[in-house]
């Protein structure tokens, strides 16, 4: 019922969760192209929210339930009440900046992607601007964990996977997200050998060197 619910644009919402390689191996499963869909071939979409919307969500609803027994209390104080409803307006704020759908289009046949929030483009770039990415963080302890994101130029950053220390399928995953997407993808680390590089930047033209400017100088 609860899976039912994380379907359609709210899917990746899941990825925040426990197991999240589990779900991803399984939406890829369903669908290689997870979580694009095709609308031709050689064209992705993508619908979704932010998952901020569940978290200002979560916000707004703790922050009430704490600041009501804060308020019965008799040891609460007119204080910290008020930020809890701090926190509620935040929550609320997080909630209503975020509701707006966002799409996410990789043309491959045109050789570009355009993001969309609210049915207008807010960005258009070439391929290689767009990639998948293996992320690395040190908790206290000092041991790695591992996050798999979708992000490019002017891209909020789309999480597939998140906080797993299980490195090898998460790189696993990532590489089949990127070939079956045919993006680039890097490694959790800037210089490695374990980039795959699909789509390069266009070589810049040397226009200053290859210009006549005997033809076009006047004294």
């Amino acid at each position: 019922m609860i899976m039912s619910v994380f379907r359609g644009p709210l899917t990746l919402w899941l990825c925040h969760f426990i197991n999240a390689e589990k779900h991803l191996t399984e939406k890829l499963k369903e669908n290689k192209y997870f979580p694009f869909q095709v609308q031709q071939p050689k064209v992705f979409v993508m619908e979704y929210y932010k998952d901020m919307i569940w978290k200002g969500a979560l916000i707004f609803v703790l922050s009430l339930v704490i600041c009501i027994f804060q308020c019965r209390s008799e040891q609460g104080t007119q204080n910290l009440a008020g930020f809890f409803v701090l926190g509620m307006l935040t929550g609320i704020w997080l909630v209503v900046s975020n509701i707006h759908k966002r799409r996410l289009i990789i043309n491959h046949s045109r050789g570009f992607y355009q993001f969309y929030i609210k049915g207008i483009l807010w960005q258009e770039g070439p391929l290689h601007q767009i990639y998948v990415r293996l992320v690395a963080q040190r908790d206290a302890h000092g041991t790695l964990f591992y996050s798999l994101i979708i992000k490019g130029y002017r891209l909020e950053a789309l999480t597939l996977a998140d906080l797993t220390d299980k490195c090898e399928l998460i790189d696993a995953l990532g590489r089949r997200m990127a070939r079956n997407l045919n993006l680039n993808y890097f490694d959790y680390e800037d210089i490695s050998t374990r980039h795959v590089i699909r789509h390069h930047p266009p070589e810049k033209e040397e226009e200053e060197e290859e210009m006549d400017y005997g033809d076009n100088m006047s004294v």
